[in-house]
């Protein structure tokens, strides 16, 4: 059996059975509890909706609504939520807002009555302030991918007064007071650095030279600031 013939019978497993575990699935398919997670990955990275319950008579089971997840939370859970997204109105420069919109109406539009009333007395009688913010252009979302991909990239970002491209690895993300930086690893300097993301202008994929970086991360990039010491 081929490894497509094995994804497609083990999506079949978890239609037929609901909810089943891991290590279910290995003992039907004749193959290890590793391979399974390998391949249910996999099915997630080609767009199948996967969902894993945890706990004793947990397992997994096909999302029969696409792009749509229920999380199960507790009143007060609910309410931190609904609060938290309201104040992130005010300040957040993430690219969410419309979405963010509309996670608050569904929250004020809930079937339960009793929690509906309690969010909408939070809505009418708590305010937050609005402050100015540049909103992230929608290079944010590639960034991401980046920073996982871990390749080289050509950078070509405003430096002061100058439009320089660099050969670079994306480290991570920072938000520093409202402002959001990529964190990079410039190969040529070998150094990292901070790159205000509003001042990207392009990002394509470079030569295909490997560069280990993988002990830099977004915690620890300070240490690799300066220029290494030939």
């Amino acid at each position: 059996m081929n490894k497509r013939e094995r994804q497609n019978k083990l999506v079949l497993a978890i239609q037929e059975n609901r909810q089943i575990t891991a290590s279910e699935l290995a003992t039907d398919l004749n193959v290890s509890k590793r391979t399974i997670l390998r391949d249910i990955q996999d099915l997630e990275d080609q767009g199948v909706k996967i969902l894993a319950k945890h706990g004793k008579l947990g397992g997994y089971q096909l999302q029969e609504t696409p792009n749509s997840y229920e999380i199960e939370l507790t009143e007060n859970q609910l309410s931190a939520l609904f609060l938290v997204l309201n104040e992130s109105q005010s300040y957040s420069t993430l690219p969410y807002k419309e979405e963010i919109n509309a996670i608050i109406k569904k929250c004020l539009n809930l079937p339960y009555t009793k929690m509906r009333r309690y969010l909408k007395k939070l809505d009418r009688y708590i305010k937050f302030d609005h402050s100015e913010h540049l909103n992230l252009p929608p290079i944010f979302s590639e960034v991401l991918i980046y920073c996982t991909e871990r390749n080289v990239m050509a950078v070509e970002y405003n430096n002061r007064t100058d439009i320089v491209t660099e050969n670079v690895i994306f480290i991570g993300l920072l938000c520093d007071e409202g402002l959001w930086k990529a964190v990079i690893f410039e190969i040529g300097l070998g150094k990292t650095n901070e790159i205000p993301i509003v001042d990207i202008h392009d990002i394509s994929y470079s030569f295909g030279k490997t560069i280990k970086t993988q002990d830099i991360t977004v915690n620890n990039y300070q240490q690799f600031l300066n220029p290494t010491e030939s």
